[in-house]
């Protein structure tokens, strides 16, 4: 089915201390994050995985990042023969998605797919390195008639909850500022990651109900992936499994591992 895919770009990559945007920090082979992510989405365009029909690139409201960004959407585009549209992000990240999702109703037009619907992937450029087998579960499924699916993979920690320690810890020297509340069954979680895939109208109401929400906990501005707004607005979300090369660069670690990762023979499209 005829797909859109939006990729997140706006991240200040504060964690990464880069001193620039994530989406343009420079890899190990000397091409950007962003490159790598959008060849990861032409990859499984020529893996039959994806029918795409354009991507759209949400950029950081500053404008020498935007143009920086402009600069490799368009080298990527005249490459590949791929419509790649940039957009100016918010100040969350669900400003930005909302902002991207005007621009993919233009992009998408009339073209459909099965159940008069429009796929959307929703990417993050952070992510640059998801083979095409992940792009085409995720499609899939929405071809089979999900409105929302995720990809993820199993949790291989302990993963417990927390709070604050109480006053008569919290008062002892040394005493730790935390507190185990519980530990959650590692066999019921997963690890999330993107591209997740959407239908696009029932996504659009999705995130219009979020910013009007009152009930959902922090607001639009709480939502950390878009499967939330699904959720939070009563939809099934499937999940497909993941892999381990859709991890997101974050820190230093994980823009090591992915150096190492390029220098190695284990990345087929990059």
């Amino acid at each position: 089915m005829r797909t859109t895919v939006l990729i997140v770009a706006a991240g200040s990559g504060s964690r990464l201390q880069a001193g620039v945007p994530k989406a343009l920090v420079t890899l190990g082979d000397g091409r950007t994050m962003l490159e790598h992510c959008l060849d990861s989405v032409v990859a499984a365009r020529d893996a039959g995985a994806v029918e795409l029909n354009a991507i759209a690139v949400v950029v950081p409201a500053d404008p020498d990042a935007a143009a920086s960004l402009e600069a490799v959407c368009q080298a990527v585009a005249a490459r590949t023969a791929v419509t790649v549209q940039t957009v100016p992000g918010g100040a969350e990240r669900a400003d930005s998605v909302r902002a991207g999702l005007a621009a993919v109703r233009t992009l998408a037009g009339t073209a459909g797919g099965p159940f008069g619907r429009h796929a959307l992937l929703i990417h993050d450029a952070a992510r640059p390195f998801v083979p095409p087998a992940v792009f085409d579960a995720v499609v899939t499924a929405l071809g089979s008639g999900t409105v929302a699916v995720v990809p993820a993979v199993e949790v291989v920690d302990t993963i417990k909850s927390v709070a604050r320690a109480g006053a008569e810890l919290s008062a002892e020297a040394g005493a730790a500022p935390e507190e185990v509340t519980g530990t959650l069954q590692r066999t019921q979680l997963r690890a999330v990651q993107t591209p997740q895939g959407f239908d696009l109208t029932s996504l659009e109401a999705a995130h219009r109900r979020a910013e009007q929400d009152a009930g959902l906990s922090g607001g639009a501005a709480a939502l950390t992936d878009d499967a939330m707004a699904m959720e939070a607005a009563g939809h099934r979300v499937g999940v497909v499994a993941g892999d381990p090369l859709g991890f997101k660069i974050t820190t230093q670690l994980d823009l090591m591992l992915a150096n190492a990762l390029l220098a190695s023979t284990t990345l087929e499209h990059h």
